[in-house]
This record gives structure tokens, C-alpha cells and sequence, in this order.
């Protein structure tokens, strides 16, 4: 192709771009909505498009004119209080220019927006670049932003490079400890540095090319016990403290964001790089929450770790894991626990049955009672296997009480028709009911039991919770209260015999096998 075709080419393309080019300002904060402005004259202040309701903006805070075509915004500040342009604080009636990714706060330090434009602006020069190289990456300004509804919060402070390299820390334990010496902070105030090394070595990286980035899990915003507005003062004040350009996630609540899982990740990858190619096999991560042990005594008494959170989170991206003794103080590693279930390891071939000459064809009426914790794959199984064996399924849970269930199955064994009881039936005093009816109607009864250890249960739990949200949700203490009633079913019970069923998972997606071979809990 010849240059003058290439050029005819691209400038025919940016025409049409143009054309369809949209101006929007996107919240960094969760609380406002995003603002569609059209060519020409718009207002810009305190309503309920906006979702700001401070008594300090005005309904006409400020005035932007948008040139659609060179990708412009106008700026000037109509109301009292200022507003803020990339961190600098605009007065009234002052005017300015904004441009494709500059930050505005329509109040000086509030109400952060984005001025993004769809597609964003480019030029020739631009569209010939074959790849964007790490020393054309422009440094940040200070900026917040957030996504998947709030879930997630980004601080990116000035100066920030994106690059291939990354050095990836947790903040509480790794970064900061406490100055009351408690194992949580009293407040946002209580905090210091964890060693003297850290500034040093985190300053050396940011030298070597690193990006410096902190993930760090914090539930407590979500649970309303810290102010993410005082949280996000304090986020600032330890960027400071330490003296280096620092890009920090903070993962509020659960969900796929909160470490182990690797939502934050993803997200720095996806959205927070500037579009430069991480690679993994570069990066690292520093976290406490190891899984350590307990070991000394006395003065030389070190806790065990309360999770294995951020080991689990670097081996789920497939990152290099230090500790901060062993990463700022040169300390050999230490000793850790394995996780109790590695999802890595779900076997390929595994018979359904123990023993595998279960029949259920040609069988006469009969009642099948499944035995197992939420979890376990009870009702999967049950729908996968027995709905085409034409057995009737009865369900405390979809039924409303365990007396509609009796009803159910009394049903359908006075019609002649076989029947499985997928509840739980944890213990011998639930499954005596179903038994009984069955020693009445004059059928036998099988148990089939559920062949998967607790710590995988705990894990599909989590994986169902994460692929399915509209699922009921398992609270701990309910699960709790079912494991310490659990009773092995037994012979002298009424069983005609007992079966173990192996669990089989089944993936609809490449995606869904990936997630469940991820560790997905904390211990």
C-alpha cells in the first residue's frame, strides 16, 4: 500500500470516528452517575442527573462547551467554590480547556469525573504506532476511581508509570503495622511503616522500571465499621509517607475482587496499564497473610498468619510470593500449611459411583435418600441423573417445609412411582421420617451419600456463590450447625444399602473451569 493510499485511508476512517463521537463525564465514585454532555453549551451541577446533593455545588456549578470534532471541553467555574482541574483548583469564573482523560471535580476535592471521549482523539502518527513502548507512557496525576459498582476503589497517585513490571504488596502487615501494637487499627490514624527498609526498597524498584502497586482487602468499609471517605485520607497520607509513586486496590466487601481471587488483577491489567502487556513472569508479590504458623515462645513468640489470602492470591495469577520479612529483610523463608483443598488437583477420570455397579435401571419403586452438606452437589446430581430415570424429586428447600417433602413423596409412592429426598438429611433424626414412610408404603430405601470432603464443599460453596449470585447465599453458622450434626448414615437406620456418589464437576465454559480451579477461599 502506498503512503498516499495509507494516509487517504486513515484520514477517511478519523472522519467517520468524528461523526459518532460522544463526550461523557465518568464517576471515579460510585455515588454520582455518569453524564452524557452533547455538542455545544452544558451545565453542569448539584440534580439528580448528576446524583451530587452537596449544598456546596450549585445547579450551575460549571459551564462546558464541547467540541466534539477536536475533542474539547471548555471549562468555566459559575458557582462560589472552585472546582478542580488535574488536582489544581479552579476559581470562579475562571476558564480552561479539558481534554480526553483529564480529571474534573465539579467541586474542589469532590465529585470526580473522568472527561472521557468515544473513540478518544488520535492522529495519524498515533494510528502508525505499532505498539505503545514504556517510554512513551505519561506519567498520572493523582486520581481515584472505582468499578463494578463501588466494589472496587483505585488510587493512583502522581507520577505513576504504567510498565510490564509490576511489584504487587497487601498494605496492612506488609506495608503498615499498627502504632497501639492491636492486631486491627483503632483508627485510620492508627498506623506507621513496618520497617525502616520499606521506603528504600520500594523507591529502588520504582527506579528499576516497577510499577508499585498495593492490593489490599478491606471488608470492614463494606460492613460500615471504616469511612472509605477517612480510608481514602489515610491511603493518601501512607503514599506520602513513603516517598514513591504508588497505584493501591482496595477490594470493599467480597465478590471476585477480594484476594485470593484475582478481580484486582485483572482489573490493573485490563483497565489501569495504559494498554501496556503485563508479564507475569516479571512480577512479584509481598503479603503476610501466608499461612505461617505460630512458632517461638516468650518475647521471640510470633502469631500464625490469619489467612493464606495473599499466598493464594499470587499462586492463582502465577506470581513469585515473598514474604515482607524474607522480601525488606533479606530473612530465609519460612515454614507455611498448606491449603486444605487444591482445586488444581480435581482428577480427570473419576467413577461416579463407590462401587461402580450401582443400578438404578429396571428398579422396582423405591426411595432414594441423598445424604450430604450444602454444597456437596446434591441437587446437580440429582436433577442431572435421576430426572431421565424418571424418579420424582422432593425438596424440602423448594417444597417450603419438611412436611410438604413427606407429603410429596407419599405421593408419589402411592402412585407407584420411585422418588429421591434431595435434602440434606445430615443426621440420623432427619432421615428417620423418610424412612419410616418408607417402611409403611413397603418400599425399600437407598442412601446415596456424598462422597466430598468438607474443604471442597467450602469451596464449591464459593464457586457457586461467585458464578450464580442470584443463589441463596450459605451463611457460616448455618453450614457450622449442619457439619456438627452430621451423622454417617448407617445399615441399622433402615437402609437397604449405601452408596457413595464421587462429586463430578461439570463446566458449561472455559471461563467457569478456570474459576473453579482457582483457590477461592482465604484458609
Amino acid at each position: 500500500m502506498s503512503m498516499a493510499k495509507y494516509i487517504n485511508r486513515s484520514v477517511g476512517k478519523a472522519g467517520k470516528d468524528v461523526a459518532t463521537r460522544i463526550c461523557t463525564l465518568k464517576p471515579t465514585e460510585p455515588e454520582h452517575h455518569a453524564i452524557h454532555l452533547t455538542a455545544g453549551e452544558n451545565f453542569v451541577g448539584r440534580s439528580r442527573e448528576t446524583g451530587i446533593r452537596d449544598s456546596k455545588c450549585s445547579k450551575r456549578q460549571i459551564q462546558l462547551k464541547v467540541d466534539l470534532k477536536n475533542a474539547i471541553v471548555g471549562l468555566k467555574v459559575l458557582g462560589v467554590n472552585p472546582c478542580g482541574v488535574n488536582g489544581l483548583m479552579v476559581m470562579q469564573h475562571s476558564e480552561c480547556e479539558l481534554k480526553h482523560g483529564d480529571l474534573v471535580e465539579i467541586v474542589y476535592g469532590r465529585h470526580p469525573f473522568e472527561v472521557v471521549f468515544s473513540p478518544p482523539p488520535t492522529d495519524n502518527t498515533a494510528e502508525a504506532a505499532p505498539s505503545l513502548t514504556l517510554s512513551s507512557v505519561p506519567e498520572k496525576s493523582e486520581r481515584w476511581d472505582s468499578a463494578g459498582n463501588g466494589k472496587l476503589v483505585i488510587y493512583t497517585s502522581n507520577g505513576v508509570k504504567s510498565s510490564e513490571k509490576i511489584a504487587g504488596y497487601d498494605m496492612d502487615g506488609t506495608i503498615i503495622k499498627t502504632k497501639s501494637g492491636l492486631v486491627f487499627p483503632k483508627n485510620t490514624d492508627d498506623w506507621q511503616i513496618i520497617f525502616p527498609e520499606v521506603p528504600g526498597k520500594l523507591n529502588n524498584l520504582y527506579n528499576d522500571g516497577f510499577k508499585i502497586c498495593f492490593f489490599t482487602n478491606q471488608g470492614g468499609i463494606a460492613r460500615g465499621k471504616i469511612s472509605l471517605d477517612d480510608f481514602k485520607v489515610k491511603i493518601k497520607q501512607i503514599v506520602a509517607k513513603l516517598g514513591v509513586p504508588i497505584q493501591v486496590f482496595i477490594a470493599i466487601g467480597d465478590g471476585f475482587y477480594r484476594k485470593p481471587l484475582t478481580g484486582m488483577w485483572e482489573h490493573l491489567k485490563s483497565e489501569m496499564n495504559d494498554g501496556v502487556e503485563i508479564r507475569e513472569d516479571r512480577c512479584f508479590f509481598v503479603g503476610d497473610a501466608a499461612g505461617r504458623p505460630e512458632t517461638g515462645k516468650g518475647a521471640t513468640k510470633q502469631r500464625k498468619d490469619h489467612s493464606l489470602a495473599d499466598r493464594l492470591f499470587a499462586t492463582n495469577i502465577g506470581l513469585s510470593f515473598y514474604t515482607p520479612e524474607v522480601h525488606f529483610l533479606g530473612k530465609a523463608v519460612e515454614q507455611w500449611n498448606q491449603p486444605s483443598y487444591d482445586p488444581t488437583s480435581v482428577p480427570d477420570q473419576l467413577t461416579l459411583f463407590e462401587p461402580d455397579d450401582l443400578t438404578f435401571e429396571n428398579h422396582p419403586c423405591e426411595m432414594v435418600i441423598m445424604v450430604g452438606l450444602p454444597g456437596s452437589g446434591k441437587s446437580h446430581f440429582c436433577s442431572s441423573f435421576f430426572k431421565s430415570r424418571g424418579y420424582k424429586i422432593a425438596n424440602a428447600d423448594t417444597l417450603g417445609s419438611t412436611q410438604n417433602c413427606l407429603t410429596a413423596c407419599k405421593r408419589f409412592l402411592d402412585s407407584g412411582q420411585s422418588c429421591v429426598v434431595d435434602n440434606t438429611n445430615v443426621d440420623a433424626a432427619s432421615r428417620k421420617k423418610f424412612l419410616q414412610l418408607g417402611s409403611e408404603k413397603g418400599v425399600p430405601c437407598r442412601c446415596l451419600l456424598m462422597n466430598v470432603p468438607v474443604a471442597q464443599v467450602k469451596h464449591n460453596i464459593a464457586f457457586r456463590e461467585l458464578s450464580n449470585p442470584s443463589h441463596a447465599k450459605i451463611k457460616d453458622l448455618v453450614f457450622n450447625m449442619m457439619k456438627k450434626r452430621y451423622q454417617e448414615p448407617a445399615l441399622d437406620e433402615g437402609f437397604k444399602s449405601i452408596h457413595k456418589v464421587n462429586f463430578k464437576p461439570e463446566f458449561s465454559d472455559e471461563k467457569q473451569e478456570k474459576l473453579y480451579k482457582m483457590h477461592l477461599l482465604e484458609k
